[in-house]
């Protein structure tokens, strides 16, 4: 009897850098990713991990940055082959994880205790049917992930005790929450201004 799997003992032993992301052989859009840039990110995951580390400390989000680089090295319009898969890779990445510090520094920093100031963490009390039907509007305008964060917080747990849940920084975790109330809020207006 024979399967069609390989056994895992022909693979090589993974290092923890080359484990902390997995890339899916077909991206959102439905494209199948060049194999070349699956490997390249295998084998540069120590480049990619390491790269401006002090400022970008969140590995779940280094690993989607690391998703999303292979995923458009792979969809870019190339005249010619590419001739070294790792750096093409790298230099996609690198733009966009400066992105991202970029925009993340454009973010007021807050102490996680100002989160106490915004209007979900303080007005989702049960006081009034009407506060509690926009709690609800805004949570359910947020991403799975923010909601469960904010959800957390509405129950009176403490910011770094979600952040170590989510296994991130406190800081990291404030700026995310702000962000995806903000976000919400908007995604709420638009919808109101569209009706």
């Amino acid at each position: 009897m024979s399967s069609a799997a390989r056994p895992k003992y022909l693979d090589p032993p993974q290092t923890e850098d080359q484990g902390f992301f997995w890339i899916h052989p077909v991206d959102k859009e439905g494209f199948e990713v060049d194999p070349s840039f699956i490997e390249a990110a295998h084998q540069k995951a120590r480049d990619l991990r390491a790269y401006r580390a002090d400022e970008l400390l969140d590995d779940a989000i280094r690993a989607e940055l690391v998703e999303a680089a292979v995923y458009a090295a792979s969809r870019a319009r190339k005249e010619n082959p590419v001739r070294d898969p790792k750096r093409y890779l790298f230099a996609t990445f690198a733009r966009l994880v400066d992105e991202r510090i970029s925009k993340d520094r454009l973010v007021r920093h807050q102490a996680p205790e100002e989160l106490e100031q915004l209007p979900l963490a303080s007005s989702c009390a049960p006081e009034s049917i009407e506060r509690r039907i926009l709690c609800d509007e805004i949570l359910h305008a947020m991403d799975p992930e923010d909601r469960w964060a904010w959800q957390r917080r509405v129950l009176g747990y403490e910011i770094r005790e979600i952040a170590i849940e989510l296994n991130i920084t406190a800081d990291c975790l404030s700026t995310r929450m702000r962000r995806a109330l903000r976000q919400a809020a908007l995604m709420l207006r638009l919808r109101s201004e569209g009706q």
